[in-house]
């Protein structure tokens, strides 16, 4: 039978243990070569086209005051480029084009104004009019690079005005209709129009190859997407152009990737091997969720055999030598990290219980599947290499509880400044909006200056400029701010800390919450209704219900209420991506979502693992060795553990609550403080003080007192001191050689040396006289002396305990020396 990995907890875990290549989340397109592109006039002569120009919608048809046409500029101007490009070879426009090398930029602009007697200003302007109507009309294709340094406002609104009919008013209207800003539009109608100047296509015949490769050329030229992609992307959707109903995020995001590919990204040499692996590969993949299943080609691929492979090339067999198997063991020992150090690697055991795992599958398939015979082979890895892993477990368990010891002290701190930055943003805020524009306020004792962003200082789109205030410090600091951002940032920061520390969920099972996960549930008993707070199946893919507490409740009341204010009174349904299984789920209502553009999103665990140390720096807590306090998501749902059973929740009741399958898993989440135990035993001697009768808890009266005492001055005794209770009788008739109680004085030995020759002594005259029960009571007493004779010689003069050195034990045939003779019981001479 297969062997079924760990879900999502060891997935995350064992994806990081080996060199792993870089796999980003999005696709990276591959730059195609554009020497092809050519226009749909690229082959007319200078004079056609000086003709096709003032044919053009975009042409001006008006005319100065003097009676000179606008367009004998533009086709003055035109004209000087077209000869320029015919002293270069080609066959038409485009080539010559590329043959001057003109997308390098507008230096070759000068030399065409030589010798022109005007100013630089109207030489360089009309030829810079002319190109616009030569890109306009499509005779020459500029590459994108070209484009974005170019930076004519007046070229992109011509290409606007030559869209179809409508089409220019329905992207803007879509555009608003998405939320997005009056700002967001015109970028997004920028790239369009730089898009159709580089393809030399009218707008009806872009697609979304087309919004790809300029991604590709601008993460290739500035290492990340122009201005206005995305808005661009949405736009040409809205008017059916590009037939998809994923924003750009979601139609680049790789998903779930081929068996092979995710193999061949380790870049196997052996290619017999590569195959096998991959086929094994496929016979467990249905077996785990995806997560696991990458943690499993690292670990197989990666981590395994890649090392295997870079140590010793050309190797094409499962069948190891030791010193190979050897080698590899210790380097697994190690790893570097992205930052270059070597550091331990912790999960290394588990990492050979994969690989046997990998063995002993593959010699259990060979019994069914002749396929899998040729590969059978004892596994390398032996069951006693795992013999260390409950050391680690322990370890990790062990690093677990400091960090809840370290951190569950200062969660109340954590808690009070998330609430104080919570409201002091929101006043910030709502006194920033009571404030015109380029006026100073006063909050706080700070003095700010509410500031309209350029953007916004257009009439028509003073309405936008409510949606985010913008405000500035007066003072020597000039620090400006977003504030509906830093106002939005310490919410959902209240809001997560708040629902992770009431409900101890996961990150995932966090982002995961929806408007739909609040039900209620009527009591059999009393028929009342409760709150229940429903957690959707995610690691251990078991559903489960929370009993919603009533500060949790004022939580997620809170957050509803936030989303129907800003979205008319509805939430937005929004689908989430799962960066585990690489798969985009259905549009529910999700409670943590946030708009940073024009678009609703779900907040993924990087976002609230960022909201959490913003809110940590705003506390000012450090740790033992003075480094800032760091939190993770997780850490929260370890001291929620630890606080419901330290409170009194039984073990198994948390158990289901944090949806353990074993109680083993929850026992590893608490941590024990040591005011616990301090608590536990007070509660004991509470307990047990309540049981006992209440007259013994009254003041003592002068005859206890001396009673109290006289006890322990009747504790000495010739040979030392009775160590019985106080008001306990003398259970051995004050026999005291015989008593384990009696605690023997090291000065008093030579006396229980006398008392042991006087009991030989006394047995050997029993003996004589025929007294056999006098010799078996003797004997016990000679029995009891000798034994606290041996203790009291092997503890040190002084009553302190010494180290001993024991030596090699040496095994002989000899017995025992005796003890000497003067201390050994009479019947043993």
């Amino acid at each position: 039978m297969t062997r079924q990995a760990p879900r999502r907890a060891n997935s995350v875990r064992r994806a990081g243990t080996g060199p792993t290549p870089p796999r980003p989340l999005f696709v990276e397109h591959d730059l195609k070569a554009d020497e092809d592109r050519i226009g749909p006039h690229d082959r007319l002569s200078r004079d056609e086209v000086l003709a096709l120009l003032p044919t053009l919608p975009a042409w001006p048809q008006r005319t100065y005051s003097r009676g000179v046409a606008p367009g004998a500029r533009r086709l003055a101007g035109a004209g000087k480029i077209l000869d320029w490009l015919l002293t270069h070879p080609g066959e038409g426009w485009q080539a010559r084009w590329r043959a001057a090398d003109a997308d390098r930029g507008k230096e070759w602009v000068g030399a065409l104004t030589e010798g022109d007697p005007r100013c630089e200003e109207s030489r360089r302007s009309e030829i810079l009019l002319g190109l616009n109507s030569l890109m306009i009309s499509k005779i020459v294709l500029p590459r994108h690079g070209f484009l974005r340094r170019f930076k004519a406002l007046t070229l992109l609104k011509d290409v606007q005005r030559m869209f179809p009919a409508g089409r220019l008013d329905r992207m803007r209207e879509y555009g608003a209709e998405l939320g997005m800003t009056p700002r967001h539009i015109d970028e997004g109608l920028r790239v369009i129009s730089a898009i159709i100047l580089h393809t030399g296509r009218d707008l009806e015949e872009l697609t979304g190859e087309d919004i790809f490769h300029l991604r590709a050329v601008a993460r290739r030229d500035r290492g990340e997407a122009y201005v206005g992609t995305h808005p661009a992307w949405d736009l040409l959707r809205g008017i059916g152009v590009i037939d998809s109903k994923d924003t750009l995020k979601d139609a680049l995001r790789h998903g779930q990737r081929p068996t092979t590919e995710l193999v061949d990204a380790y870049n196997l040499q052996s290619t017999v091997i590569r195959n096998m692996l991959v086929r094994y590969l496929e016979e467990r993949r249905p077996g785990v969720d995806y997560g696991t299943f990458r943690g499993l080609v690292s670990e197989l691929a990666g981590v395994f055999w890649a090392d295997i492979e870079a140590h010793h090339p050309g190797i094409d067999t499962l069948r190891l030598p030791q010193d190979v198997v050897d080698g590899w063991k210790e380097r697994l020992t190690t790893y570097t990290d992205k930052s270059g150090q070597v550091r331990e690697r912790r999960s290394r055991i588990d990492v050979m219980m994969g690989v046997r795992g990998f063995y002993l599958d593959i010699q259990e398939w060979a019994h069914d599947d002749p396929f899998w015979a040729q590969w059978a082979v004892p596994s390398p890895i032996t069951r006693g290499d795992g013999a260390g892993n409950q050391k680690i477990i322990a370890q990790v368990h062990s690093r677990m509880h400091q960090r809840v010891r370290e951190r569950l002290p200062h969660l109340p701190v954590l808690v009070e400044t998330a609430e104080r930055v919570r409201r002091e943003t929101a006043a910030l805020l709502e006194a920033a909006r009571a404030t015109p524009f380029e006026e100073v306020f006063e909050h706080e004792g700070t003095r700010y200056l509410r500031i309209l962003p350029k953007v916004n200082q257009i009439p028509s789109r003073l309405d936008h400029g409510s949606q985010h205030v913008y405000i500035k410090e007066v003072g020597s600091t000039g620090r400006r701010i977003n504030q509906s951002v830093a106002e939005d940032d310490a919410f959902w920061a209240w809001a997560a800390i708040e629902t992770l520390r009431h409900t101890g969920v996961r990150a995932e099972e966090l982002t995961e919450l929806t408007h739909l996960a609040l039900v209620s549930y009527k009591l059999p008993d009393t028929s009342e209704i409760v709150p229940l707070l429903q957690i959707v199946p995610s690691k251990s893919n078991e559903e489960r219900l929370l009993l919603v507490s009533p500060e949790l409740a004022s939580v997620l009341a809170t957050i509803v209420k936030r989303l129907r204010d800003a979205n008319n009174g509805k939430i937005p349904l929004v689908a989430r991506y799962d960066h585990h299984e690489r798969v985009t789920g259905p549009q529910l209502p999700h409670l943590f979502q946030r708009r940073p553009y024009w678009q609703a999103q779900v907040m993924n665990e990087t976002g609230v693992k960022r909201l959490l140390d913003r809110t940590l720096a705003a506390t000012g807590l450090r740790d033992a060795a003075g480094e800032p306090l760091r939190y993770t998501p997780h850490d929260f749902r370890r001291m929620f553990a630890t606080e419901a059973v330290t409170g009194g929740l039984p073990v198994h009741i948390a158990a289901r609550i944090l949806g353990h399958k074993t109680l083993t898993t929850t026992q590893a989440y608490l941590a024990v403080f040591q005011d616990d135990l301090v608590r536990t035993y007070r509660s004991f001697l509470d307990r047990r003080r309540a049981d006992r009768p209440q007259e013994e808890y009254r003041e003592p009266t002068e005859q206890e007192w001396r009673d109290f005492q006289q006890h322990f001055e009747l504790r000495k005794v010739s040979l030392g001191t009775c160590g019985r209770p106080y008001g306990t009788p003398c259970k051995h008739e004050h026999a005291c050689i015989r008593c384990p109680v009696l605690q023997i004085d090291p000065r008093q030995r030579s006396r229980l040396i006398e008392i042991i020759h006087n009991l030989r002594e006394r047995i050997r005259e029993a003996r004589g006289n025929g007294w056999l029960g006098e010799v078996e009571g003797l004997q016990v007493s000679l029995d009891a002396a000798t034994a606290k004779l041996n203790s009291l010689s092997r503890a040190p003069a002084d009553g302190r305990p010494q180290l001993v050195e024991l030596g090699m034990p040496v095994f002989t045939d000899h017995a025992p020396l005796p003890m000497p003779e003067a201390e050994l019981p009479k019947h043993q001479m």
